[in-house]
């Protein structure tokens, strides 16, 4: 996968748009994203919610639902870097997520995270 940044559960932050605002500390990018998911999501986002440098990468900002995220608890524990490296690999939980997020590509980059193993 190269040099792409990439989530416990397989979605690709380096392509993301609250990560890519983050990472030029762009307030107007960051607040137009919230919008965005708010509209998306049908949920109010608020601007805080999106700042992200990455649920692995170790940094301060976390979106909302990383500190909360059993996916990343899971990973964290196990001491892996995605859910492809992991023995259980596809459990229950990962496997409710992908299909939520059918279309995000996170099945696809894990998948193939594990055959590169």
């Amino acid at each position: 996968m190269g040099d792409q940044l990439i989530s416990a559960c397989g979605l690709i932050c380096s392509v993301c748009d609250a990560y890519l605002a983050t990472q030029k500390d762009d307030a107007k990018a960051v607040s137009a994203v919230a919008a965005k998911w708010s509209q998306l999501f049908d949920a109010s986002v608020p601007e805080e919610a999106v700042w992200c440098d990455g649920c692995m990468t170790g940094g301060e900002r976390l979106c909302a639902h990383a500190s909360d995220c059993d996916i990343r608890a899971c990973v964290l524990e196990r001491g892996c870097h995605t859910c492809a490296e992991c023995d259980d690999y596809v459990c229950d939980r990962l496997d409710g997520f992908l299909t939520m997020a059918a279309g995000s590509g996170a099945r696809e980059t894990l998948e193939s995270l594990r055959a590169g193993r």
